[in-house]
């Protein structure tokens, strides 16, 4: 079933008919709000907020077609244009280097070397977007259709990204389907790029997704998302929002149904079969005429000519018997002489059998030889003197914080006995969470600390240091708004 079937109906379209048939109000698959939160939708927004605001790593939004990728940026321009700065560059004008280089050039309103090298344009771009933090905006470079775009590209903008400082540049968001882990070249050990992934939905989250809207357009739930029905438009949309809203009007109107039973059955061309025919018929008397020549050389084969039976004849021949009674054909040449067969010589008597031999006596017992005597003890050698213990080696400079107020190393934040605090941030540059601390410092409580992560430096901005999990959870709703938005995270000190 195609979108051409339903626009080729007759009265008006498909909406007209939902309306006439179900009373809606207004096209239930057509409803941008509200924003659907499930299948880890809010998640991923979350996601994204967080980390296009204070992180310093490249992003990856993947996922198949229709799987709500452009819904999902949509949404976060709308709730992040205040303090985001957005630049959305198509794969359709990312041809080559020249193209990219000069749509960069446009944002950062900069003619000069308009005929140098690309790769400079790319790399002064970044360099450029460091220092919109500084007036309170940073910005975030969205590649859509990433996996339409050549891959050096891409690569090209990764580059330049890391190049810069990453917790100040802007952040390049790569959106596509999943062969775009492969242009980049990434593997899982790359801590520079963190990926975030939309699967498609479950049978219960299309369910969710349709059932708001349903009732927002004036529907009967029970009657538009009945069992039978959902079942029919989890099986066609696969999951997926865009094949959701093709293929959901149509099940309502029972059309999918009736167009499957309106099909014109294909009829068999005999035409089209004369030349295969004739060719399996050449085949099959060839097969014939060969498999009669076969059989016949093997049945002359196995015809062979009996041969004789041969007769013996027993003949004997001695000195009585005369020279005319033997056959010609038995009678030795004239030279030769016949002689007497050789007697039969008579069988030697058996020897008789020698007396056995007395048994020699056994000798007697050699006498045990004397002891020798012990030799003496051989002095012990002197002992060797002991080897110079080695110089222990100087221990490793240890990490040396460039904002040692606020600074609490992992030791003594795992000494505090069951405490509880909030994390707010966490990156791989030190300076990211300087950059957090400093924009909200009258928060005193606020600290950071490092740790590893994928054997690579992590630092966490904390704040707060509570008995209780119950108490950390009510300093939550005191923080600052921008702060609560990106959803703190309540954790025990011990988990560090």
């Amino acid at each position: 079933m195609t979108d051409d079937s339903f626009n080729s109906l007759d009265g008006g379209g498909l909406f007209p008919r939902l309306q006439q048939r179900y009373g809606l109000r207004d096209n239930p698959l057509e409803m941008e709000t509200p924003f659907f939160p499930d299948g880890m939708r809010h998640h991923a927004l979350e996601a994204l907020r967080h980390l296009c605001g204070f992180g310093d790593m490249a992003l990856l939004l993947t996922g198949g077609a229709g799987s709500g990728k452009s819904r999902l940026l949509t949404e976060l321009m709308r709730s992040e244009s205040s303090r985001l700065g957005f630049h959305r560059l198509s794969a359709a004008a990312m041809t080559s280097s020249n193209a990219l280089a000069r749509d960069l050039r446009q944002v950062t309103r900069s003619g000069s070397n308009s005929d140098g090298n690309p790769r400079d344009a790319v790399y002064r771009f970044f360099r450029w977007s460091e220092s919109r933090v500084a007036k309170g905006q940073r910005m975030v470079l969205l590649i859509d259709d990433a996996d339409r775009v050549p891959p050096e590209l891409l690569r090209l903008i990764l580059q330049g990204f890391l190049a810069a400082d990453r917790a100040k540049a802007a952040v390049p968001v790569f959106v596509g389907e999943d062969r775009l882990v492969t242009l980049l070249g990434l593997d899982e050990s790359t801590v520079s790029v963190h990926q975030i992934h939309l699967r498609p939905l479950t049978k219960e989250e299309v369910f969710s997704y349709l059932e708001p809207r349903v009732h927002k357009a004036g529907g009967k739930v029970n009657e538009l998302l009945s069992a039978a029905r959902l079942s029919t438009i989890y099986d066609l949309s696969q999951g997926s929002f865009s094949r959701l809203k093709r293929v959901t009007p149509g099940i309502w109107l029972d059309i999918v149904s009736e167009a499957s039973k309106q099909r014109p059955s294909r009829r068999v061309d005999l035409k089209q079969l004369r030349l295969p025919a004739l060719a399996l018929l050449l085949l099959g008397g060839s097969w014939w005429f060969v498999s009669q020549q076969y059989d016949e050389s093997v049945a002359l084969e196995s015809e062979t000519i009996p041969e004789p039976d041969r007769v013996r004849k027993s003949i004997t021949i001695g000195p009585e018997t005369p020279e005319d009674e033997v056959p010609a054909e038995t009678l030795p040449p004239l030279t030769e002489q016949a002689t007497p067969a050789d007697p039969i010589p008579e069988p030697e008597p058996e020897p008789e059998p020698e007396p056995e031999p007395e048994p020699e006596p056994e000798p007697e017992p050699e006498p045990e030889p004397e002891p020798e005597p012990e030799p003496e003890p051989e002095p012990e050698p002197e002992p060797e003197p002991e080897p110079e213990p080695e110089p222990e080696p100087e221990p490793e400079p240890d990490f040396v914080p460039k904002n040692a107020t606020r600074y609490v190393a992992v030791e003594q934040l795992r000494s505090r006995s069951k405490g509880w605090t909030i994390q707010l941030v966490a990156g791989n540059l030190e300076q990211t969470a300087l950059n957090v601390i400093s924009r909200y410092a009258s928060l005193d409580e606020m600290v950071y600390i490092k740790t590893e992560r994928k054997k690579e430096p992590w630092f966490v901005v904390l704040y707060g240091n509570y008995a209780t999990k119950e108490e950390a959870q009510k300093a939550v709703s005191q923080l600052p708004d921008a702060l609560i938005s990106r959803t703190p995270w309540v954790r025990s000190t011990e988990g560090f």
